[in-house]
Formats: C-alpha cells, sequence, structure tokens
C-alpha cells in the first residue's frame, strides 16, 4: 500500500507558503531573535525557501534538488523544529514557545512522508494520453466499420 498521495505540485505550494510563514513566526509570536526557538524556524524556513526553489517539481525555478532529498530535509526541518523546544527548556516558558513549533514540525514531517517522490513528467502524461486516445479509437466500432470498408 502506497501512501504517498500528496502530489508534488502541491507540496510545492504549500512549502511556497510554509517558508515565509517560518521565517516571520518569531515576529509573530513574539520570541526572542537569540532564543533558540526563535533562531530555529528562521534557520528551517530560509534554508527551506532556497532548496524548494532548486527541487526537481512544478513549482521550483530549478530542477536540482531530487524530490527524495527535499523530503529528507522537509522531515529533518520538522524533526527541528520539534525537538528544539523541548530539548532547550523553551517549553517552560509558556505554550507558544513549543506549540507553534509542535504544530509546523509535525506538518513538515508527515509531508515528507505523505508526498509523492516522482513529480508528473509532461511528455510522458502527453504520451501516455495520446496512447489511451488511440486505443480507444482503434476499439471505437465507428474506426472499426471505416478500416472494414477500405480493406
Amino acid at each position: 500500500m502506497n501512501v504517498r498521495f500528496i502530489p508534488t505540485k502541491v507540496h510545492g505550494m504549500i512549502d511556497h507558503a510554509v517558508a515565509p510563514t517560518l521565517i516571520a513566526a518569531p515576529a509573530i509570536f513574539r520570541l526572542r531573535d537569540d532564543s533558540p526557538e526563535g533562531l530555529v524556524p528562521r534557520v528551517v524556513g530560509g534554508v527551506e525557501a532556497i532548496y524548494s526553489n532548486m527541487t526537481d517539481y512544478e513549482m521550483s525555478l530549478k530542477n536540482v534538488v531530487p524530490m527524495p532529498v527535499h523530503l529528507a530535509l522537509d522531515g529533518l526541518g520538522g524533526a527541528a523544529l520539534v525537538l528544539v523546544p523541548q530539548l532547550t527548556g523553551a517549553r517552560k516558558r509558556g505554550v507558544k514557545h513549543w506549540l507553534p513549533h509542535l504544530g509546523f514540525g509535525l506538518m513538515e514531517i508527515g509531508m515528507a512522508f505523505l508526498t509523492k517522490t516522482e513529480p508528473p513528467r509532461p511528455a510522458q502524461r502527453k504520451a501516455t494520453g495520446i496512447k489511451r486516445l488511440v486505443d480507444t479509437a482503434v476499439k471505437a466500432k465507428v474506426v472499426k466499420d471505416i478500416v472494414h470498408a477500405i480493406g
């Protein structure tokens, strides 16, 4: 059973929304810039913005980073978001110091496990569509009648 059902295009759209949100999150939640819980989302968001624009999927500028590598980086970034507030004791300072990290981190990890590892290839899709169209036409009674009348 394949659990990867999220198309790479949807993943890319989410990436391009999440990266700037992570960069802005410490300011939104009024976290100190020099604290681990303020620094980690900015670093993860900045790195994600870079590799998302270089990943081999529909939403990138350059197709350099293979999708499986991108998904592994997402998983690592998500794990960092989840673990840093727990390991540094930031959770003791209140919910805003760990809950957003947990939410975004689990989302990143979930997306890494649920996104397809290969983007659809336009040439493959077109060839498959043409083959299906030809197969349908060959099976059609009209085409058979024309072939029979000519032959």
